[in-house]
């Protein structure tokens, strides 16, 4: 019974007997009344103040929240998570799996065995161990999605029995793409480990003639002003990485702002083709400009889409062949490219095969290296070219046939006067 109910009982008790000391003691009966009254009040009154109501308070015996989710609320967090996770039992069967899994293994059915999911023996060795008892395990392993390589990184843990998820002892494995962490770090590993060769070829060539300068042939005039023009070519290859380095470190660290300028293609073409004649005259090729004066507006670094030009002017010069044609031109318009606008960039050289195309843009590939350092390449231009265009939005395409030339086209994003308004 509650201490309320206990209450009342003697509230009845006090009352009755207060009624029976009057009765006996021959009070009238309106002074008994009131008598048994305030009797009734003092007794409730010292009786709340001894034991208070349990309503007003929480009950000492109450059970404490333990801080676990509702029923169903783990399961709808987990497909929210962006991570691919799911969940083995101690049969080793996929009890569940989140939507970013289902997403990855389209083909995954709940109940199939875990061994099945890839063909990766660390993956399964891994499950392995911590189904036995290891707490954790994080294992790397390669396999392949529709013909492409990719790289996983695969976190395991121990999971206590849950019934929203079935009984017994479970595993939670987490997957994490790491392919294209990889891919970065291996970028940038052969960007470093070319850019060191590069620069110590030149370097050890130009340390070699010093020293022979310094030694046997120090009074031969003849061999000196031959070392020293070797010297000369050397270090003006070195220039030219270090400051193609410094512009694609540049353009990098500018690959997130968008250029805002509005700028006349037309007029970067015409001065930038001018610029490139005297280079024309050395290798004795011709350098014809059907551009057109027709204004077209894009909105653009201009000093960087100079560059663009430039760099692919050049290698039609170097390339192309001495005494070949070199034609700048304004293109069709091209459903591959809507709303854009293109300068083609063709050569009657020799042309690239189409092995090499789809690694052209590379940094420090070459088709032909010792040709490249001979005209004085560093492996770098089209690489530039390919940072500059994707900041602008634009696109570099490349078409070649060997033995007919090569074209290539760079496309950026036309602009409008109705767009400028």
């Amino acid at each position: 019974m509650t201490i309320r109910g206990w209450r009342r009982i003697a509230v009845v008790l006090v009352c009755t007997v207060m009624g029976g000391l009057v009765v006996a003691w021959g009070v009238p009966t309106l002074g008994a009344m009131v008598l048994i009254a305030i009797s009734g009040l003092s007794g409730i009154a010292v009786f709340a103040i001894l034991a208070p109501d349990v309503d007003d308070e929480p009950a000492t015996n109450a059970p404490k929240s333990s801080g676990a989710l509702p029923r169903g609320v783990g399961r709808h967090l987990l497909e929210r998570i962006p991570s691919p996770l799911f969940l083995i039992d101690a049969r080793g069967r996929i009890v569940y799996a989140n939507t970013a899994t289902r997403a990855m293994l389209p083909r995954l059915e709940q109940g199939v065995h875990y061994a099945s999911l890839f063909r990766a023996p660390a993956f399964v060795d891994g499950v392995a161990q911590v189904m036995q008892g290891t707490a954790e395990q994080t294992v790397t392993f390669t396999t392949f999605f529709a013909g492409i390589e990719t790289h996983l990184l695969a976190q395991m843990r121990q999971m206590e029995a849950d019934q929203e998820f079935g009984a017994g002892q479970q595993v939670l494995v987490q997957l994490s793409d790491e392919t294209r962490r990889m891919a970065t770090e291996r970028m940038r590993t052969d960007f470093i480990a070319n850019a060191s060769h590069e620069l110590r070829t030149p370097l050890a060539s130009i340390i070699g003639y010093i020293e022979t300068l310094q030694g046997h042939a120090r009074d031969d005039e003849a061999a000196r002003i031959h070392f020293l023009d070797i010297m000369s070519q050397q270090a003006a290859r070195m220039q030219r990485l270090v400051e193609d380095l410094m512009s694609l470190s540049r353009i990098e660290m500018d690959a997130r702002s968008t250029p805002t300028t509005p700028c006349d293609l037309s007029r970067i073409v015409l001065e930038v083709t001018d610029g490139m004649q005297p280079l024309a005259q050395r290798r004795k090729a011709t350098l014809q400009v059907t551009f057109g004066q027709e204004s077209a507006g894009i909105v653009a670094d201009r000093d960087q889409i100079g560059q663009v030009l430039s760099n692919l002017i050049e290698n039609a010069l170097k390339y192309g062949g001495e005494g070949g044609t070199v034609r700048v031109f304004r293109t069709e318009a091209d459903s591959r490219f809507p709303g854009m606008i293109g300068v083609g960039v063709s050569d009657d050289g020799p042309g690239i095969g189409r092995e090499h195309l789809p690694r052209l843009t590379e940094r420090f590939y070459r088709v032909n290296a010792k040709q490249s350092r001979a005209q004085g390449g560093t492996g770098l231009g089209l690489a530039i070219v390919k940072h500059i265009l994707a900041r602008h939005g634009g696109e570099l395409d490349v078409a070649s046939v060997q033995g007919l030339g090569s074209t290539f086209t760079a496309w950026l994003p036309l602009h409008t006067q109705d767009e400028a308004a």
